[in-house]
């Protein structure tokens, strides 16, 4: 095999990608290839042909990725707001809906920040690869997060995540710390911090043991630890909220994420309908991601318990 131009091989792999049902298939073919030569994808302008042995590399890629194993298992990388996380098998890929999560949790950590001079604490349950408190950390400034996980898989990518971030946490004088721990029980292992947090955050296994996801990626490759959530997907949001109220000072801010239905309108199927039923908390608000669905509740610990 000799070296070959850069441009109908890309178009060969585009076409088989597409072909395969891969949403993405132009980019994802591009970014195999950025992968393959160590470099941008907008640095691909420059790349004019792939060695032999860069082929090789790529076809097995390209195979893999028409087998749907998700693009992050591939590159071992997934981006996250500002962040490049290591990611892989065992380990929940995060997703950019998450992200509305931690922009409202920012957006409360800066109004605390601008009413009082002590240090602020985050604690993200279900924390998978870390992607919710290292974001946090790094973007907020002058913060200590942690972060709960039940699985030992997903709690190696996130020490990976905590120890190759920690430059840009330091550099703004936060913290990222872990525990593998069971999120359902966290306030019992965590009584240094009961009534201490100012923030709670959770992208929980919230699919209904039942349901069947349409994308292979997630159904063949996700772990099943961080998808389902029992009959009704819910039984780990109401621990949670459980374990929320414990953890939290009177008027802090508890933010879940949710699947598409299990919002407002999702009725006693929503995550507002189960803090309802809970006891210490205000009356919760949905807030829509960048796609305008339904995405994340937010509630306070009442100041004043009722």
């Amino acid at each position: 095999m000799t070296a070959r131009a850069v441009r109908p091989i890309l178009a060969d792999a585009a076409s088989r990608l597409e072909a395969a049902g891969v949403p993405s298939p132009r980019v994802d073919a591009e970014l195999l290839i950025s992968h393959v030569c160590g470099m941008q994808r907008n640095q691909l302008a420059l790349l004019d042909e792939l060695s032999a042995e860069q082929q090789q590399e790529f076809e097995s890629l390209v195979l893999r990725r028409c087998a749907r194993e998700p693009l992050q298992h591939l590159t071992s990388q997934a981006h996250f707001r500002h962040l490049t996380l290591q990611v892989g098998p065992g380990v929940f890929i995060p997703r950019p809906e998450t992200e509305t999560l931690v922009q409202l949790a920012i957006d409360e950590l800066a109004v605390l920040r601008s009413t009082t001079e002590r240090r602020l604490r985050v604690v993200d349950l279900c924390t998978g690869s870390a992607a919710i408190p290292l974001a946090i950390a790094s973007e907020a400034g002058g913060i200590d997060t942690l972060g709960i996980e039940l699985s030992p898989q997903a709690f190696e990518w996130a020490k990976r995540n905590v120890q190759a971030t920690m430059p840009k946490v330091r550099a703004v004088d936060s913290t990222v710390g872990l525990r593998l721990a069971d999120a359902t029980t966290a306030a019992d292992q965590l009584s240094d911090l009961l009534g201490l947090v100012d923030v709670v955050t959770c992208n929980p296994p919230y699919i209904p043991d039942g349901a069947i996801p349409r994308d292979p990626e997630v159904r063949d490759h996700d772990p099943a630890i961080a998808l389902f959530g029992g009959a009704d997907g819910l039984d780990v949001v109401r621990d949670v909220v459980v374990q929320s109220a414990r953890l939290l000072r009177p008027g802090g801010l508890l933010l879940i994420e949710h699947g598409d239905e299990q919002g407002i309108a999702g009725n006693e199927r929503g995550v507002p309908a189960v803090i309802f039923q809970a006891q210490g908390f205000e009356v919760p608000i949905d807030h829509v991601d960048l796609a305008g669905r339904p995405r994340v509740t937010t509630t306070r610990r009442l100041s004043i318990e009722t």
